[in-house]
């Protein structure tokens, strides 16, 4: 009787039930950062600009460059929750959630006898891991992306099914190639994978052409507006990030993350690439993935770690589970899984205990070097006698936190009195000093130390303080003097005592 009650209830109420239930245990548990701090830079870019428009508030974001299309997605934010940042996090949680999802339906597609018990093993193991959780609550690009390319997969599917070449599901999927493409280099695996899939699988030549015709046009459109792919670390160490990726960092800072860590994780990677590539090559979401990793080195980044991680779990286990039973061939249940179990146990048991150690980090009040010196700057903002406008290396990040405007970082002028006319208003300039890309602006200001000041110095970077433009009062709009045939509106008086005349 139970057992028909339950089967009554239809998948989707499962679904999200499920999801609430995990995005409530990740929020009890205090593992992401309800304030805008650990923010990821075009996320906060996004957000500011969603924001904005749906406030009509003017500010400096416009001057931020080109946001990728992760603001079409937040649209949500802006116009029900404005100003939120716990529905933010909130909403990032139900982005990662509908790609393990997707991962989970795409893992039970595959033509493989164990796809059931892999989907539920990897899809566990993901929602656990410290990259999953650490790019949730960043609202990084690396969710994004697999919910991205996990939709373009069940697009793809529908459009074939459809009997129309052109129908509202080609629009949607030549939005879904630009939207993906502005998010990060990897995003560009997606149109690369679909116009693959058409020429080695089309339905007919003609719709071929069509599908071609929208892949290029939105792509070359993109391309050309030059939006998107914000704050990028190119060329950055594929070991560091897959490290983090599996142990995270206990103590915050991105240099102290080990290195040597990744080589283990970065083995089994090639492993299992080499045995399983044929069958990631054999539908569209598969070589989506595979073209994502190789992208991805360019810029091997945490959310390129995410993209591995999910390659290792989801094409890793069914390797595992056939060398189990390879292994344990004429024993029982205990001897075909035995393995399995046993690596499952130890890899949920150090992904919980790093979530743990991300989570005390949060609860402590710890902050990575950026957000340290971001977080000095609040102070400066809020003297309401005094002028404020910054300068930043993350300007977006630094606005959210010192809700007040801030500009980007100005280039590096000739020398320091050219500086200081480029910089001619701003009161304070916030940036990593340590940065080889910002040598020459670091020069720039050790020649005009008279004409400011070194408020604060930390690891992740320096703040200085303009003298003459921090001193100066708060600027207030000067009152329109009338035009010369004005009549001047006289107020109405509001009570009965101001409408009886004085005698």
């Amino acid at each position: 009787m139970f057992e028909q009650l339950m089967n009554k209830i239809p998948t989707r109420i499962w679904v999200i039930a499920l999801m609430c239930a995990w995005g409530g245990a990740v929020l009890w548990s205090g593992l992401v950062r309800l304030d805008a701090f650990g923010l990821d830079e075009g996320a906060a870019i996004a957000l500011l600009l969603n924001w904005s428009v749906s406030d009509q508030v003017v500010s400096t974001v416009i001057a931020l460059g080109g946001p990728d299309f992760r603001a079409l997605l937040m649209m949500p934010l802006g116009l029900y929750w404005s100003g939120s940042m716990f529905a933010a996090k909130v909403f990032a949680l139900m982005v990662t959630f509908i790609a393990a999802m997707l991962l989970y339906n795409w893992s039970r597609s595959q033509a493989d006898q164990h796809k059931d018990e892999t989907a539920l093993i990897a899809t566990g193991l993901l929602l656990i891991a410290p990259v999953t959780i650490g790019l949730a609550g960043s609202m990084s690009t690396g969710p994004f992306l697999l919910m991205l390319f996990g939709w373009g997969w069940v697009l793809d599917r529908k459009y074939r099914a459809s009997e129309h070449s052109i129908s509202s599901l080609y629009f949607i999927q030549t939005l879904l190639v630009a939207i993906t493409i502005t998010l990060h280099p990897m995003g560009l695996a997606y149109p690369l994978a679909l116009a693959w899939r058409w020429h080695t699988d089309p339905k007919s030549d003609k719709q071929k052409k069509q599908v071609w015709i929208g892949i290029g046009i939105a792509t070359g459109i993109v391309l050309a507006m030059q939006t998107g792919w914000v704050a990028l670390a190119w060329m950055e160490n594929p070991l560091t990030s897959l490290s983090y990726a599996m142990f995270g960092n206990s103590t915050g800072n991105p240099d102290d993350i080990n290195t040597l860590a990744g080589l283990l994780p970065g083995i089994l990677l090639l492993v299992v690439l080499i045995k399983q590539g044929k069958q990631l090559l054999s539908d569209l979401f598969g070589t989506t993935l595979l073209l994502a990793l190789l992208l991805g080195l360019a810029v091997a980044d945490y959310n390129w770690a995410m993209i591995a991680l999910a390659v290792l779990l989801y094409c890793g286990t069914p390797l595992l589970i056939k060398l189990n039973m390879m292994i344990g061939k004429h024993a029982g249940f205990v001897g075909q899984r035995g393995l399995v179990m046993a690596i499952l146990f130890i890899t949920a048991i150090i992904f919980m205990q790093t979530d743990r150690t991300h989570g005390d980090q949060i609860a402590s009040g710890l902050l990575s070097p950026e957000d340290e010196l971001i977080q000095a700057l609040i102070p400066e903002a809020a003297d309401k006698e005094k002028n404020f406008l910054a300068a930043s290396q993350w300007p977006a990040r630094t606005m959210l936190a010192v809700r007040s405007d801030v500009l980007p970082l100005p280039p590096a002028a000739a020398d320091g009195v050219a500086q200081l006319k480029m910089i001619k208003g701003i009161t304070h300039v916030i940036f990593d000093h340590n940065n080889p890309d910002n040598t020459e602006l670091t020069r720039n200001f050790r020649d005009i130390t008279g004409a400011t000041q070194t408020l604060t110095r930390l690891p992740g970077g320096v703040i200085i303080k303009i003298r003459e433009a921090a001193n100066q009062a708060p600027h207030k709009a000067a009152p329109v003097a009338p035009a010369k045939d004005d009549t001047p509106l006289i107020p109405k008086p509001d009570t009965l005592e101001q409408q009886i005349p004085k005698p």
